[in-house]
């Protein structure tokens, strides 16, 4: 789905389950194989327009279940994504000193053993993916100080928006122009739909 808040950048999207889960670390085997379809999906179609893509996923308020599983898909010109490991690396390592009560491993690198490999299931963290096979994972040790926009803030630096939209909540978008945006993203999602090969 598009965001119903301000996108960040043209084309940022969201994977979101159908049946209420509160991560993908969480889901069964067929649900993290129709995310990982979309996800490939996603990264052709934006490579085609010379894109990479960065996926985000902050879990929180697991005990609660608020929370609706949602991975925001953020396609970013291609000089610019090599340089995100280092930038979200930094953000993190510097994020933790204030956050942690002790130290616990701030970052672990998920491209050997991937997301479910490196830590338990109903743990709240905090996940970027590089395309599909690099990223890094965080466990929020304290969800009061975890700043949950931490993701796209990092993608705001890293293409130097307005410091503003750092600090104010993203407004939701008028009709028309989620209206407009929905049009533009399914002509280009069409061809890469991996859903229709399923009728």
């Amino acid at each position: 789905m598009l965001p119903q808040r301000q996108h960040v950048v043209e084309g940022h999207c969201c994977i979101v389950t159908m049946q209420h889960e509160s991560a993908t670390r969480s889901v069964d085997n067929n649900v993290w194989d129709e995310i990982r379809n979309f996800k490939k999906c996603l990264i052709m179609m934006f490579g085609k327009q010379e894109k990479d893509v960065v996926f985000i996923e902050t879990v929180m308020g697991l005990a609660q279940q608020r929370r609706h599983c949602l991975v925001e898909c953020i396609p970013l010109p291609q000089d610019v994504a090599r340089q995100a490991p280092l930038y979200f690396k930094k953000a993190i390592d510097e994020a933790e000193d204030e956050w942690s009560q002790h130290n616990a491993k701030k970052l672990i690198d998920t491209s050997t053993k991937g997301l479910r490999g490196s830590i338990p299931k109903d743990f709240p963290y905090f996940y970027v993916e590089f395309g599909l096979d690099k990223g890094f994972v965080h466990v929020i040790d304290d969800e009061k100080q975890f700043n949950g926009n931490i993701g796209l803030n990092v993608i705001r630096g890293m293409l130097q928006l307005a410091d503003e939209d750092m600090y104010r909540r993203r407004r939701h978008e008028s009709i028309d122009a989620q209206k407009k945006a929905k049009q533009s993203f399914m002509q280009d999602w069409q061809p890469f739909d991996w859903t229709k090969q399923l009728d």
